[in-house]
């Protein structure tokens, strides 16, 4: 894409119905919306005073919130934002349910909060949920709620009832959660760590086996393997295969259901630190940015790229029956 952030990329995120509109969140505190078929930049706001980290499509608007704890909401003609609530800490994740027209948002603060955009000022908080630890990332598909917390817990609840959790689980991969996201279908969820795994878990009551796998390694001397964190996890919003991105620059098309990697995209400048497929699962857009696992160093410049899907790409090879 045409210019892209100018600092780390944190989130990119296509709308849920428009083929073409992509959000983007970056550490320069700007928010982009851009059309990639025309490849060019739609609107951007920087009304976040640090990074924003994470941004969310609404029906008729965009969110977004970050390091200044503020969650901002940004109109549907895209020329002016307003404030819709606080954290007391960081906004590290959030998500809007289209189910409930509600938007959740996760915090270092250890909460997750509720909101109801069409509710006056301070009646836009509908709900504060207090967690035992830092919200990581959060997925929410129907009224369905994933949430991964420091100290690799994971947490499932009914976004209709969040009193208490439906399911309260430790991760079964041994090192921090980056990434969850939700299946489709909702009998489970994918999450990725810092140390190269993915874990498939399905939820209780859906009769399929967990398991985990190594990924996004690559051989170096004497036999060991060099591990990258795994950032970025991407459901295909037809064939329901996914797509993980590492810091290794490169991305891996799977299928969960045969436990078989069906493609691997290398040769991204650097790290994968977000990607996304658009309404239709004919795009695949990709962030490149570097994620400072080894430290200040020289890096290639942030970029966006969009990868074409083609009408079979992304389907299971032949899927059990």
């Amino acid at each position: 894409l045409l210019q892209p952030p100018g600092d780390g990329i944190s989130q990119v995120k296509f709308h849920k119905t428009e083929d073409d509109k992509l959000l983007v969140s970056s550490w320069d505190q700007t928010v982009r919306l851009y059309d990639v078929r025309g490849n060019r930049l739609l609107a951007s706001h920087s009304e976040h005073k640090a990074a924003v980290l994470d941004i969310a499509f609404g029906n008729t608007c965009a969110f977004s919130g970050g390091l200044d704890r503020r969650l901002l909401l940004w109109a549907a003609d895209y020329t002016h934002t307003r404030e819709i609530g606080r954290h007391d800490g960081e906004i590290s994740t959030m998500e809007f349910g289209y189910a409930s027209s509600l938007l959740v948002s996760g915090s270092w603060d250890r909460t997750l909060r509720v909101w109801d955009c069409k509710a006056p000022g301070d009646a836009a908080l509908v709900k504060r949920v207090d967690v035992d630890e830092r919200v990581y990332s959060i997925s929410v598909e129907n009224n369905i709620l994933a949430v991964a917390l420091a100290g690799r817990k994971i947490l499932v609840y009914d976004v209709r009832m969040l009193e208490s959790p439906l399911e309260t689980r430790e991760s079964s991969l041994k090192y921090p959660t980056r990434c969850i996201r939700l299946m489709p279908d909702c009998q489970g969820f994918v999450c990725s760590s810092v140390e190269g795994r993915v874990a498939v878990e399905y939820l209780g009551g859906v009769d399929k086996a967990n398991y985990a796998f190594k990924c996004h390694r690559q051989p170096a001397e004497n036999n060991v393997d060099l591990v990258y964190p795994v950032n970025a996890i991407a459901f295909h919003p037809v064939h329901h295969t996914f797509v993980t991105g590492g810091s290794d620059g490169a991305v891996s098309l799977w299928d969960p259901d045969n436990k078989k990697r069906l493609k691997q995209y290398q040769g991204y400048p650097t790290s994968v630190s977000s990607l996304d497929f658009n309404a239709s699962g004919s795009i695949l857009a990709v962030a490149s940015s570097y994620t400072y696992e080894e430290g200040e160093k020289d890096h290639p410049p942030d970029s966006i790229w969009m990868r074409s899907m083609s009408g079979n790409e992304a389907k299971p090879k032949n899927r059990k029956t």
